[in-house]
Formats: structure tokens, sequence, C-alpha cells
């Protein structure tokens, strides 16, 4: 039997609710059920007396989460390297320089790396120069409750939202690699045209409750760019759940006519995968590693281009036949992806680690 044991911190986190928060719960909960598996969960590194292998599921490039010195052989995952990628959108202190100094040298000391995408693994061992073999690719998965409902499950979602028939989705975070400003100037150009104006944008996250005079940090810049254009244009055409849970998210995702990803850089892009396997036609940016997650399944635009965005938005939204032929290519690329075979992949990441 192997004995694993992996940080829990990111569950009791402000990631809690984000996509490592998400990761993490589900690779424990998936693991737990290997009977070759023995599973520790901790929160300082000090609690774990023995073990075979230690997890850290999360990496912070400018917080210092990775002990420098490790008594037991230890496997880390990097979910992207944005900050890196994108150095002026992300500006570093001094303290930050220091902690990034010390994530290296412990990064050095893992017998391996878990990454979600080709796409990061090129851009870890290009910015943290990292040796290749000791990085391995292990795709994310979204649990069962994702899939196709019936539409009766739906009425009451729709009354809810006062959801029009019509409408496209966006779900996630605000952070400057979202490109959401692009988003909203391309679903303008949409609804400007005659036949599109009772279409809605629907934008899912707690961050688009924000009031715009509550939003000073540099971070948060493209959110108030966002917010300051729909309210200038867009009014009474953007609908803001906020945070929703996910059984509600899953009827939002089934209801869409369409899903958009307009993400300058993704990791991996869980939402997406979420809506291929609601059946939900997706729009994405080509950036990053969503071709990789998406394959020949979503239709696809350069994340700069607002011109080709509004015109594939068009196209999508309205032909009936492509929709519904997105949506059967979609189901079957989700179930590429599942956490079984998340688990498969990081046991064995973790064997390999033993046998360095």
């Amino acid at each position: 039997m192997i004995k694993v044991a992996i940080s829990k911190y990111p569950l009791i986190s402000a990631h809690k609710k984000r996509g490592i928060g998400y990761y993490t719960q589900n690779l424990i909960d998936q693991l737990k059920k290997d009977k070759s598996i023995s599973i520790q969960e901790f929160v300082n590194q000090s609690e774990v007396k023995d073990t075979d292998v230690i997890h850290y599921p999360w990496f912070d490039l400018y917080s210092h989460t990775l002990p420098i010195k490790n008594k037991f052989p230890t496997v880390v995952t990097i979910h992207d390297v944005i900050p890196l990628i994108f150095r002026k959108n992300y500006p570093v202190g001094i303290k930050g320089k220091f902690n990034f100094f010390l994530q290296k040298i412990s990064l050095n000391n893992c017998r391996a790396i878990i990454t979600d995408s080709e796409a990061s693994k090129k851009d870890i061992k290009k910015y943290l120069k990292i040796e290749d073999e000791k990085i391995f690719i292990v795709y994310l998965a979204v649990d069962e409750s994702f899939k196709k409902i019936n539409e009766s499950q739906l009425i009451r979602l729709r009354r809810k939202y006062h959801l029009p028939q019509r409408f496209i989705l966006y779900s996630g975070d605000a952070n400057w690699t979202k490109n959401l400003p692009f988003l909203v100037k391309g679903f303008k150009n949409l609804v400007n045209i005659k036949g599109y104006d009772d279409i809605k944008l629907v934008l899912i996250s707690d961050v688009f409750l924000k009031k715009l005079d509550n939003i000073d940090h540099p971070e948060l810049n493209s959110l108030k760019d966002t917010l300051k254009f729909i309210e200038t244009n867009l009014e009474g055409k953007v609908i803001t759940p906020g945070f929703v849970e996910k059984d509600e998210l899953v009827a939002f995702y089934n209801l869409a006519t369409v899903y958009v990803q307009p993400s300058l850089y993704e990791g991996f892009g869980l939402p997406i995968l979420q809506a291929l396997a609601c059946g939900t036609p997706t729009v994405s940016s080509s950036a990053g590693s969503l071709p990789e997650v998406g394959g020949k399944t979503a239709l696809y635009f350069d994340p700069n281009n607002l011109e080709q965005f509004s015109s594939l938005l068009k196209e999508t939204i309205n032909d009936e036949s492509l929709r519904s032929r997105l949506t059967i290519l979609g189901l079957e690329q989700a179930k590429k992806f599942s956490w079984e075979k998340v688990a498969a992949e990081t046991k064995n990441v973790y064997l390999k680690a033993l046998r360095k």
C-alpha cells in the first residue's frame, strides 16, 4: 500500500471556491476510493510523521508555499505560470521576488511536477527551467453532476433569474487574462445587429456584483473596465446572478444558447469542460490550453480579434444544426476526461517519484 500525504490547505483558504479547491477536493475523494492508497490530509507539514509521498496540489509563485527541505519524496501540482507569462500585468514587490527565489529552490528538490496541460508544461519548462522528464501532464475533469438534464428541471431556474430564450453564458473569475472587456465589446457588437437584440449575456461569479467604487486592486482593473462598459453601453442586457450552487450552474449550462471562454490564456479551462459535459455549444479563445480541452468540438477565435469573435457568435446562435452538432461532439469530448483517470495518472506519478 502506498501512503500519500496531501495538503488540504486549498480547502481552508480562499482557493476553496476556485479551481484549485475543486481540483484538490475531487482528487482526494477519488484517491480514497483506491484500496491500494492510504491518504493523510494535512495543513502543516509537521503533521506528517510517516508517508511514502507528500503532495502539494497547488503552487504559488510569489508566496513561500513549498518547503525547501523535504523529509519525504515530494510531488507538487503547478496549474499554470500566468504571472510569469504576462509579467507587466502581474507586478510583484521585493517580498514576492524573494519568495519566488525560494520557491524555485523548493521545486528543484521535488521529485515530480504535475501540470494540467501540454501548454502549461511548455511554460513551466520555459519560465521555471525545469527538465522535461520531471513534468507530468494530468488533465483535469468535471464531476458527474455536469450533464444534460430534463427541460422540466430547468423551468424553475429560468423563472428565478428571468432568463430569456436565448442567452450567452460566461462562468469564472474576472482577472486580466479572462479578457472580459473583449467579451462585453463583442457582445455589444452582436446585440446591435437586427434580430439579435433579444439576446442577453449571463456572467456567473460573485465578482460581478462588486461595486465600482470598491474595486481598487490593480489586478481587478479589467473587471472595473468591464463593469463600466456594461453600465454605459449594455443596460438591461447583462444578467449577474452572483455565485450559484453547482445544481444551478449545471442548469445555466443546459439553458445557455452558447458558452463563451474569451481568455487570453488558460492552464486548463474547467468551464469549457463543464459546458461540453452539459451539451452546451461552446465558442472559445484559441489561447493556451483551451484547444487541448475543447478539441474539435468547440469553435475557436483569436482572443484579440473582435470582429472574428462577434461573427462566430452570430453564426453559432443563428445556426441550429451547427449547435446540435456541437452538442453531440461536446458530449463525446467530455467523456475523455474523468476523475478516475486523474487519480490513476496521479498515482502513477507517485510511483515514479518513489523510484527516483
